[in-house]
């Protein structure tokens, strides 16, 4: 038991630098950027260990300090990006709000089609009214393969 303890708590730099390379193998395997700030903090700590004797106490404070304080200072420098592409990356539904689109034929209580790119959507108008052929409408959100949609209105001039 007592060399168990010996070796548990014989941490040195190589350990620190080993942590950090396993956390970043890891991260390039998941999507997210979560472990890549404690396996800074652990590459930090084994290059500082080389330099100082710090006990292992220290050493563990030290990296849970950076990881933390890394990861928080990560979020506010870099916050995550709200309705980028990616966000909607197997959503095609979603990514229509708010694109033009032309009715494809007179609706027919508050329902009928537009066509939007080069394709034919069944759609309803927001309020229930009917649109006239050619009109032009916007996009205002999508129920299931059903695009809502709403008359853009044309400025004078």
């Amino acid at each position: 038991m007592e060399t168990f303890m010996q070796a548990v708590l014989d941490i040195g730099p190589y350990h620190w630098l080993a942590l950090a390379a396993l956390l970043i193998a890891v991260e390039m395997v998941m999507p997210t950027q979560y472990l890549m700030w404690p396996a800074l903090a652990a590459a930090f700590v084994g290059l500082i260990g080389f330099l100082v004797d710090i006990p292992v106490a220290g050493e563990v404070a030290v990296f849970s300090l950076l990881a933390v304080g890394l990861t928080v200072v990560s979020h506010r420098l870099f916050p995550p990006k709200q309705g980028d592409a990616a966000g909607l990356l197997n959503q095609r539904m979603d990514q229509l709000v708010g694109q033009t689109a032309i009715v494809a034929g007179d609706f027919q209580g508050g329902t009928g089609g537009v066509m939007l790119g080069d394709t034919r959507w069944a759609a309803r108008s927001v309020d229930g009214s009917d649109l006239k052929e050619g009109a032009r409408v916007s996009v205002a959100y999508a129920e299931s393969t059903l695009l809502v949609v709403r008359p853009v209105s044309v400025p004078t001039q």
